[in-house]
């Protein structure tokens, strides 16, 4: 008598970060190499453990006082430009490190603010349009906050609040050539564009911020990967503001505080729920992992989280392990690799001020603000620019700047000092 032969089984796959994307994640459009342009022998890139000039030295063009305060804004030439016509600006001071908008005085925050509007204005005036070809450029206005010191971060190079004025002219964006990010095969650079936490942070936030007051006009959007494509807007928690002067607004400094201080117990919650610890871990430790029906417990005992949100958190729960001492110590030796799969030691977020609206016409729409939360990203900020809803800035393969660049970048940067001085 014949019988039915056991049909094969495959071995189950074991679940991964990318599990954690939402099905319509991996069509989202991305650039994986937006070009950027670099010095023809830029200086080593190092991290700054000491005095803001010392580390800058003939980068810095000017330094702009506070009144009343000992806090400079110190304006930086980055050495690995974003953009042609890009800056730094730097909360300098060296005794107190001011590191996100938490911790930095109000007069202090509101001069960066002001110098941010007024980068929008400079940019989007028909003086600068024609002089530097700005017709239909793009705007970026972020910063990132991250106190991980053990592995590559978006605030890896220097912890002080630094904000990073862009601007993309429209022929790079034009130039661009986004792909879907299920095309991204190296997982580093996709994990990077997109973190696989970016839609669920953003789902905590929402949860979080549900019965929040919110400033006149301002008005949070809901997780909508669809409609983000659509509208080219970027990944993450995004909040639609009433317009580009609110950044010189008392109510924007409140917001911005108000996003930092929830994010921060948010994540305290989730982190405590997850490993019965408050704090971050010192350097290339990692706190071990309650077991799942703990962890399930300890989020459904959060009121603020939604039921959604929560069974979303055991799925995150459900894809990352424990780290032993002997796999630390071989990411320790082995960055890149640490890059890929550990996470990162405390909150980390990048903020940033966002139109999709091309530079001349962005008061004519909407303002955003965006926060994009990390997890294993070994950058900080992924603009929306050239039609992607992410990118990954290039300053390894972009092209090499010519003197006839090196002269723009400088007039540009002075001009914008000089308007800055005026206002």
């Amino acid at each position: 008598m014949a019988t039915v032969p056991t049909p094969l089984r495959a071995p189950a796959r074991t679940a991964t970060l990318d599990d954690l994307y939402p099905a319509a994640a991996w069509d989202l459009p991305v650039n994986p190499a937006l070009p950027a342009p670099r010095l023809p022998e830029p200086p080593q890139e190092l991290t700054n453990p000491g005095g803001y000039r010392e580390h800058y030295g003939p980068f810095i063009l000017r330094e702009l006082p506070v009144a009343g305060h000992v806090e400079r804004l110190a304006a930086i030439d980055k050495a690995f430009p974003h953009s042609l016509y890009d800056l730094m600006l730097l909360v300098a001071r060296d005794d107190i490190l001011r590191t996100h908008v938490g911790n930095t005085p109000d007069a202090v925050l509101a001069a960066l603010l002001h110098a941010a509007y007024a980068f929008i204005e400079f940019t989007e005036g028909p003086t600068a349009v024609s002089r530097f070809g700005l017709a239909d450029a793009r705007l970026g206005i972020g910063w990132n906050s991250d106190p991980t010191i053990d592995r590559d971060n978006g605030q890896w190079r220097d912890k002080r609040l630094h904000l990073h004025l862009n601007c993309w002219p429209a022929t790079v964006c034009a130039g661009a050539r986004p792909v879907p990010l299920a095309a991204i095969s190296d997982v580093t650079t996709r994990r990077s564009l997109i973190d696989p936490i970016a839609h669920l942070a953003h789902q905590v936030m929402a949860d979080a911020l549900r019965d929040a007051p919110l400033p006149p006009g301002c008005h949070i959007l809901e997780p909508d990967l669809s409609r983000d494509a659509v509208l080219g807007l970027p990944v993450g928690l995004k909040l639609r503001l009433p317009g580009s002067t609110f950044l010189t607004t008392v109510g924007c400094r409140v917001l911005l505080r108000a996003l930092h201080a929830t994010a921060e117990t948010a994540h305290r919650a989730v982190l405590t729920a997850f490993t019965g610890h408050t704090d971050a871990p010192t350097p290339w430790q990692r706190p071990a992992l309650l077991p799942p029906d703990t962890v399930r417990d300890n989020l459904t005992a959060l009121p603020w989280l939604s039921p959604t949100t929560a069974a979303d958190l055991l799925r995150l729960r459900a894809v990352i392990k424990d780290v032993t001492p002997a796999q630390l110590r071989l990411l320790a030796e082995r960055r890149w690799t640490a890059n890929r799969c550990l996470t990162l030691g405390a909150l980390s977020y990048n903020t940033a001020f966002f139109t999709p609206r091309p530079a001349g016409t962005s008061s004519e729409g909407a303002w955003y603000l965006v926060m994009q939360f990390k997890l294993v990203s070994y950058i900080g900020s992924s603009p929306a620019v050239g039609g992607a809803v992410a990118s990954v800035i290039d300053r390894a393969g972009g092209p090499v700047m010519t003197p006839d660049d090196r002269a723009r970048r400088t007039d540009f940067q002075n001009a914008f000092l000089d308007h800055v001085a005026a206002a």
